[in-house]
């Protein structure tokens, strides 16, 4: 089925991230970490973002290298984009480099933001807490692992025909 309204018509490049699950995940995060985490601090706060991170990560990565390619991701691709999102996961989650690497590249990716929303801020690397507990969450994985080997499976068999 297709993230757009009418499923009848073909997907295209980029268009699972429209899915519904995927924009309320992304909101949910921005919300918990800017609201939920400074009110309510500890374990439920912690893990959602988390949870809210693995469930949408997988599914942009693919809408990112479809509109890249210019073509659905493929069945093996889809898995491969799950797994190397459990792998970084668990790398920053367990090792203090890569945990410092992955805040760096984040801290880029929400600089545009920053400068943007307080004007001229220093580019700062975000705060990514090594944390094993939070391999609990990785099951989580399932849900767009599902959504995009769908996609993949009705796109091949749409170029089948």
């Amino acid at each position: 089925m297709s993230a757009r309204s009418n499923p009848s018509l073909p997907p295209r490049p980029g268009d699972v991230v429209l899915t519904w699950w995927v924009p309320a995940t992304i909101a949910l995060l921005v919300v918990n970490d800017h609201v939920l985490k400074a009110a309510w601090p500890g374990l439920v706060t912690g893990k959602l973002s988390d949870l809210c991170g693995l469930a949408f990560f997988p599914v942009l990565l693919a809408s990112a290298w479809e509109l890249v390619s210019r073509a659905l991701v493929r069945p093996r691709a889809a898995v491969a984009v799950v797994v190397v999102t459990g792998l970084v996961f668990t790398a920053t989650k367990t090792l203090p480099d890569a945990a410092h690497a992955w805040g760096s590249v984040l801290g880029l990716l929400q600089w545009p933001v920053r400068a943007l929303w307080h004007g001229g801020v220093p580019l700062v690397a975000a705060r990514v807490v090594v944390d094993p507990t939070d391999l609990l969450t990785l099951p989580v994985l399932w849900l767009p692992l599902a959504r995009l080997r769908a996609r993949a499976s009705l796109s091949a068999r749409r170029i089948s025909k």
